[in-house]
């Protein structure tokens, strides 16, 4: 992967990162980045690596696979946002 390769997969782990922390106002004030750093890893090693069969298919800008990448990201984000939003509960209790 190019060096516009890793631009555009941080521009988009921090896209993500920050529609998580201001879409769904969690309190703790660091969901974001935890959700930014997690669709950033998941991205790069589903764009670069063969994982779960998702190979480098679809589109590739700068040698970054993105539909891999998208959907890796997404996934994680997600992960860990339900991840986060249960723990901040057992904290409250």
């Amino acid at each position: 992967m190019g060096t516009w390769g890793y631009v555009i997969l941080v521009a988009g782990a921090v896209v993500i990162g920050a529609a998580a922390q201001y879409g769904l106002r969690m309190r703790l004030g660091f969901e974001g980045v935890l959700t930014a750093i997690a669709a950033g890893v998941a991205g790069f090693a589903f764009s670069e690596y063969e994982i779960f069969g998702l190979g480098k298919w679809g589109y590739e800008a700068a040698g970054l696979a993105i539909f891999p990448a998208l959907i890796a990201a997404l996934v994680a984000a997600a992960i860990v946002e339900v991840a986060v939003h249960y723990v901040e509960q057992g904290a409250r209790a």
